[in-house]
């Protein structure tokens, strides 16, 4: 099948029901025309302004196919780019088999499992599932609440997982540091939207979540928060109105934070699987939850295509990824 301008455009006209129901049949679509994860990655980028990887200048040209790809030129730096440059499949040689790795992956294989079942080795196997998940980061922004909003944080503990040591004084060096606590964010409200945000060491900061309730609630919001110094400050400088949860509240109460707590107790058993996470990795992991709760249905094949189409959205998830890799201990 060919993608044209007029059946991406058709595509980008369905009604919010239209495109549900597309997105559920999605993995059926792909597969019955013997599509792959690059081909649908080429119908979000056409979907847009073609833009500079380099100099992010819309000032494009075209340039020519390259291996059935199209090739554009910069007119402002002359740097020429494939139209998926910078994307999931950026540099991806297997793409092929990428949508069997996202099924594996919403089957909630280990990357082992996965790596085996798909034809892939270890390696690509950590690598692919970490640019689906830097990938998806790009829909943290556009997270808002409406009406009553819980807020709470999470506390975890720091971890090196999978840290590789150049010499046995720096594995010893690493063993003594005592390193604080990892602090979450975490907001939800009674529609169904989710944040979970690492802030950084021990606690949430004033400062970090004044900046999160101006991006993210408005002046009829109610904000239910717990007597920390911290929320307290920041909550009440907030034009939004507040309600105060003092102890533990009993049954169904209307002003409270039972829901936020459940969703940390949720994210804590669903994390026991990975058998810890590296605290630098930490955020992919917490926006994946945020993912399965708020946009996949449970149904694995309609969820591989809902899960194709998040990561396809961002056409700089290979940067992102690669900053993710190049961070140091």
């Amino acid at each position: 099948m060919k993608y044209t301008a007029e059946n991406i455009e058709a595509m980008l006209s369905l009604t919010k029901e239209g495109k549900r129901e597309f997105l559920d049949n999605l993995y059926e679509f792909l597969n019955s025309n013997r599509l792959t994860a690059l081909d649908y990655q080429r119908i979000k980028i056409l979907s847009t302004a073609p833009i500079c990887p380099r100099c992010r200048c819309e000032h494009v040209t075209k340039a020519g196919v390259h291996n059935g790809r199209q090739v554009y030129k910069c007119k402002k730096c002359k740097y020429q780019f494939r139209e998926t440059a910078k994307s999931l499949v950026y540099h991806m040689h297997k793409y092929p088999l990428m949508l069997d790795y996202l099924k594996c992956m919403l089957e909630g294989k280990s990357l082992r499992a996965c790596a085996k079942e798909v034809g892939i080795s270890l390696p690509t196997s950590f690598r692919w599932r970490h640019k689906i998940l830097s990938a998806i980061q790009g829909l943290e922004g556009g997270i808002s609440f409406s009406g009553i909003t819980e807020a709470d944080e999470l506390l975890m503990q720091y971890s090196e997982k999978g840290r590789r040591y150049k010499s046995l004084e720096e594995k010893e060096q690493a063993m003594k540091t005592v390193h604080p606590n990892v602090a979450v964010l975490v907001m939800t409200d009674r529609e169904g939207n989710l944040l979970f945000k690492h802030t950084g060491e021990n606690r949430v900061q004033n400062s970090q979540i004044k900046e999160e309730l101006k991006r993210r609630v408005s002046e009829n919001n109610l904000i239910c928060f717990k007597p920390n110094d911290e929320f307290k400050q920041a909550v009440m400088e907030s034009s939004s109105k507040k309600i105060l949860v003092r102890g533990k509240t009993k049954g169904l109460t209307v002003y409270s934070v039972k829901i936020a707590e459940k969703k940390i107790n949720n994210f804590l058993v669903w994390m026991t699987k990975f058998r810890g996470v590296a605290t630098k990795y930490l955020q992919n992991y917490l926006m994946w939850f945020v993912v399965i709760n708020k946009y996949l249905k449970a149904n694995v094949e309609a969820d591989i295509g809902r899960l194709l189409n998040l990561s396809s959205h961002d056409r700089w998830a290979w940067e992102r990824y690669w900053r993710l890799m190049k961070l140091k201990y």
